[in-house]
């Protein structure tokens, strides 16, 4: 299967999934997907008008906009990140406009279960703490991205466990893309037969 044709159909599967997932399965996948190359499903869920702030949030640290901190402007971002640098701007400015879903569930940038520590203080990752300081900064992160979404805190972490996740995929769309795959495979054999 060409590159092109899995990432049409891993787009679909996911669009597919999302459209009707719960709040907590967006997180889950937010939190857990691999970034690289995932840009157009990043694009969709922040246009999304179900997009919650815990979701909205998560998505941003993880997008990690420290990075970004160091350009003044989108053209100081090397051509290769700023399709980043967009998100970034797209979700902030949702925020800024008040145009995301009621909360249903919370987030908190400073302790993301996501991304265990290991500390019983402490559980989950500070992303805050990578943000640049002001004075080192070419923008500065707004304030509202630092703040906890209220709400209860999911444990994503272990909700991804127990439900067979990997990669910000459920296990249907897992075996659907594997599937595909050898789907794939065996007209090749076929053909070299």
């Amino acid at each position: 299967m060409e590159d092109e044709d899995f990432d049409a159909l891993y787009l679909d599967l996911m669009q597919e999934f999302l459209a009707d997932a719960k709040p907590v399965q967006w997180l889950a996948t937010v939190c857990t997907m691999n970034y690289d190359g995932n840009g157009a499903l990043v694009d969709w869920i922040i246009k999304q008008p179900r997009l919650e702030p815990a979701v909205a949030k998560a998505l941003y640290w993880y997008l990690q906009p420290a990075y970004y901190q160091h350009y003044a402007s989108e053209d100081k971002v090397p051509a290769v990140n700023r399709t980043g640098w967009h998100q970034i701007q797209a979700l902030h400015q949702r925020f800024a406009r008040g145009d995301l879903a009621a909360p249903s569930i919370g987030w908190d940038p400073r302790n993301d279960l996501a991304s265990p520590t290991g500390n019983p203080k402490h559980p989950g990752y500070d992303w805050t703490a990578e943000a640049v300081p002001a004075k080192e900064a070419a923008w500065t992160i707004p304030p509202i991205m630092f703040e906890p979404v209220p709400g209860e805190q999911i444990d994503i972490y272990a909700y991804c466990d127990d439900n067979g996740w990997d990669e910000g995929m459920p296990p249907h769309v897992q075996e659907e893309l594997n599937s595909a795959i050898e789907d794939e495979s065996d007209s090749d054999a076929d053909i070299d037969d």
